[in-house]
């Protein structure tokens, strides 16, 4: 559980963050700018890095449980194994753009961390694989159906990681080509056919 003063400290250190920098703001002005003493700050947090990923974690969190609760009620039931996987990862996809499009302060955040080269790819899989973990159970099984490629699971979720960054940059940035079918669609069909196996 969190404490109030922790979720006032993430919430001071994501628009600090944002607004400078992860690197450029010192954990002195995240504590004096949430109104706490910086010992406050060391108690819940050891050092910045813990701060950050801890952050990070959680608006990892935070988006996975929009994308499970928002995708039960999008999925097509379909008797081909084939279609009812895609109907189930284009539902993931779409909700994952409306979440970065309705927060795009955490959306930013998101956007610095994986661009950080003070966090290694291997820290932002790790809470991948473990927020995320219904899609990675539908790569296993579609690769188990024959459906989805095999190839190794760190792989995949770079690739989905960092194609979903590419498309909400642009769709955030011009926000009028998220609405057009032709870019919605053609972005997750982009995303589709990296994942499929080929014939």
């Amino acid at each position: 559980m969190v404490t109030e003063k922790k979720q006032q400290i993430l919430d001071t250190a994501l628009l600090l963050f944002v607004e400078q920098g992860i690197q450029a703001t010192a954990t002195a002005k995240i504590a004096k700018q949430a109104n706490v003493a910086t010992g406050t700050l060391f108690h819940h947090f050891s050092n910045k890095q813990e701060l950050v990923v801890t952050l990070y974690r959680s608006i990892k969190d935070e988006l996975s449980q929009s994308i499970s609760q928002n995708t039960a009620d999008n999925v097509g039931s379909s008797d081909n194994q084939a279609d009812a996987l895609k109907s189930t990862i284009e539902s993931y996809w779409h909700q994952a753009i409306e979440w970065a499009m309705s927060h795009p302060l955490k959306w930013q955040f998101l956007q610095q961390f994986a661009n950080d080269p003070q966090f290694k790819i291997s820290q932002q899989q790790d809470v991948m694989t473990s927020s995320m973990a219904f899609l990675v159970e539908a790569v296993k099984q579609g690769q188990q159906q024959g459906v989805l490629a095999c190839l190794p699971i760190p792989l995949v979720l770079n690739y989905c990681h960092y194609h979903y960054l590419a498309v909400t940059t642009l769709f955030i940035e011009q926000p009028e080509l998220s609405q057009q079918p032709s870019y919605q669609d053609g972005a997750f069909q982009m995303f589709w056919q990296g994942l499929v196996a080929k014939p």
